[in-house]
């Protein structure tokens, strides 16, 4: 996502949580530009939450779900500050 320098700091103040807003597996912003560039992921999809990660299969014992299901249902769960 392209946005203008006021856009650009309010949006990147989002951080990691932009995918959740965005509702997609991976989102950056760049600063200036206009509109938005999809770019179809290249990585697997998860089966649990459905989002594209690298990560999908790391733990053989959970081969179709990614690092971050694996700690929102085995560990402390996954940190989110805005979304």
């Amino acid at each position: 996502m392209h946005a203008a320098s006021h856009r650009f700091e309010l949006l990147k103040s989002l951080g990691d949580d932009l995918r959740f807003v965005l509702i997609t597996s991976q989102a950056k912003v760049v600063q200036g530009g206009h509109g938005i560039v999809v770019v179809p992921s290249q990585h697997p999809k998860c089966e649990r939450c459905w989002h594209y990660r690298a990560d999908v299969g790391a733990d053989p014992a959970h081969a179709d779900i990614c690092g971050r299901c694996l700690e929102n249902l085995y560990g402390s769960g996954e940190h989110r500050v805005h979304a």
